[in-house]
């Protein structure tokens, strides 16, 4: 019996010894595996957009210009991206607070034909580079500064280009998951002319789930995740631009000018569904009505002694009644990111960048790296799992 006993320390004996190497081994090579994780949160995205809006007809039949034109509609394509080129991420201390520093690069690409049955068809360009930089304090606070240089011109006939800038700071403040408020200032041409604004908004709901979200003067949304594919909302916001227009039509018949102003306002009022038909592409549709139509030209030479302010004098401007349109877009995301599931400020830095539109459009590619938490079962599984974290950064 004596001898059993023995025999059994000293086989427990040598198991420890095995357990203990072996763990020691497991280890040192999980040790040696330096996993490098991306050095961005943005990925690369890049959005198609396609907006149509019903032909209507010019109703003032005292005006000369109103009776020539005719009819008024509006045709338009945009392709805009950012990426990152900077992103600087500091740990803090003692209460794991992590600031980040995000540069990134936008461009836009935009082609616009406003249809006037009465003269010849023109097709407007807008195209731009710009820069927008977002810091994230750790804390409660996001700053975001954005300035989005632009060229306009009148391809349809030889024509200069015209040079404009939008831009926009904002302070945004996160108390909390479910409530955020925004102050800024912010410069831009989609109210048909140079208008500076103040930025004010607040959002009520956590950005992954059923949210309110007022935005002025950009928009307001009404988000309802339906899953983790899907997301609905229903939303007003203002659409609209100032373009350059040849005047080989001779509509201003006034001076000599070779180009002249051409600027659209309307509002729109609808519902969009986004989808996320995988981790690398999206798309969304979107129809609803337009309000607040119209239309304005002015002399860039009647204004000359307001180079930096709003226009004031004008030569046509007609308002049209409500109409339908019809929005569509696809969303391509590239490379790799870091994960940021439950970060309030993360989620908040990408809210802000799909707020604010890439080159002046207020086109938004909705906040496709925000994941939706789905509803997760007690019994947990791969695919829940998944739709939490970003694998594919490993």
């Amino acid at each position: 019996m004596k001898t059993k006993n023995k025999i059994g320390k000293v086989l427990i004996f040598i198991g420890t010894i095995f357990l203990f190497n072996t763990e020691i081994k497991s280890q040192a090579n999980f040790d040696s595996l330096k996993i490098k994780l991306p050095k961005h949160y943005f990925n690369t995205v890049i959005n198609l957009d396609s907006y149509r809006k019903a032909k209507q007809d010019f109703t003032d039949t005292t005006d000369f210009l109103a009776k020539r034109l005719k009819s008024y509609g509006i045709k338009q394509f945009s392709a805009s991206f950012y990426t990152p080129l900077f992103t600087d991420i500091t740990e803090g201390k003692g209460k794991g607070i992590t600031k980040s520093t995000h540069v990134l690069l936008t461009g836009n690409f935009l082609l616009l034909q406003p249809k006037f049955s009465g003269i010849s068809q023109h097709t407007l360009l807008k195209t731009g580079i710009g820069i927008r930089c977002i810091f994230n304090s750790g804390k409660k606070g996001v700053w975001f500064v954005d300035a989005s240089p632009f060229i306009t011109k009148d391809i349809t006939y030889v024509s200069k280009g015209y040079f404009r800038a939008a831009s926009t700071i904002v302070y945004s403040h996160n108390p909390n998951e479910k409530f955020n408020w925004r102050i800024g200032i912010t410069k831009s041409f989609m109210w048909g002319n140079k208008n500076y604004w103040p930025f004010l908004g607040i959002r009520i709901g956590k950005l992954d789930k059923v949210n309110l979200s007022i935005q002025f003067p950009r928009s307001i949304n009404f988000n309802i995740p339906v899953g983790p594919k899907l997301t609905m909302s229903l939303y007003t916001k203002p659409q609209g631009g100032m373009y350059n227009f040849s005047n080989r039509d001779s509509l201003y018949y006034i001076s000599n000018d070779a180009t002249f102003s051409y600027t659209r306002y309307e509002l729109n009022t609808g519902f969009r569904a986004d989808v996320r038909v995988s981790n690398r592409f999206n798309f969304y549709v979107a129809t609803g009505f337009c309000s607040k139509n119209n239309v304005t030209f002015y002399s860039e030479t009647a204004n000359k002694s307001r180079p930096r302010l709003p226009y004031k004098k004008y030569f046509f401007s007609e308002n049209l009644g409500p109409t339908l349109f019809f929005n569509a877009g696809l969303v391509f995301k590239f490379g790799k990111s870091r994960s940021f599931y439950n970060e309030k400020n993360m989620y908040d830095v990408m809210d802000l960048n799909n707020t604010i539109g890439v080159g002046d459009n207020n086109q938004s590619a909705g906040n496709p790296q925000i994941p939706i938490t789905p509803k997760v079962k007690k019994n947990l599984n791969l695919s829940s799992i998944q739709d939490l974290i970003d694998y594919n950064e490993f």
